[in-house]
Parts: structure tokens; sequence; C-alpha cells
């Protein structure tokens, strides 16, 4: 294996990484979250302390409603 073939593996292994450092903070984000709010915030557009969600969130809400309900909000 070349030097630039295995700079390329480190750094495909590095997105990946990265890919799942991130989806793993999405998913703990709002893990305790019940069903009632979920779908309040997703309604609201607001999150549990009164601010406008974030695209984070959005996709942390996204991720719960998905994992309480088996499909993806409406």
């Amino acid at each position: 294996m070349s030097e630039e073939d295995s700079s390329d593996s480190a750094s495909q292994w590095q997105r990946l990484e990265d890919h799942f450092r991130q989806h793993a903070s999405i998913v703990t984000y709002f893990r305790n979250a019940n069903a009632a709010a979920v779908i309040q915030m997703l309604r609201t557009g607001v999150n549990d302390a009164g601010t406008c969600l974030s695209q984070f969130e959005r996709d942390a809400l996204i991720e719960r409603h998905c994992e309480l309900f088996g499909r993806w909000p409406e």
C-alpha cells in the first residue's frame, strides 16, 4: 500500500468515525423526551427551553420520533 493510499484510507476512517460520533450525539440528545414532548416540539418548532430549534435539535427530534413511533414525523 502506498503512502497516498494509506492517507486516503485513514481519511475515510476518520470521516466514518466523525459520522458515528455525530449520530451518537443526535441519538442521545433527546433520549429522555417522551412522546408528548417530541410531538409538541416538532409541532411548534421550539425546544424545551422555549427557543427555536436548531438544525441539530430538529435532527435529534426526528431520530427520537422514529424511536418512539417507528416512522418519520409527518
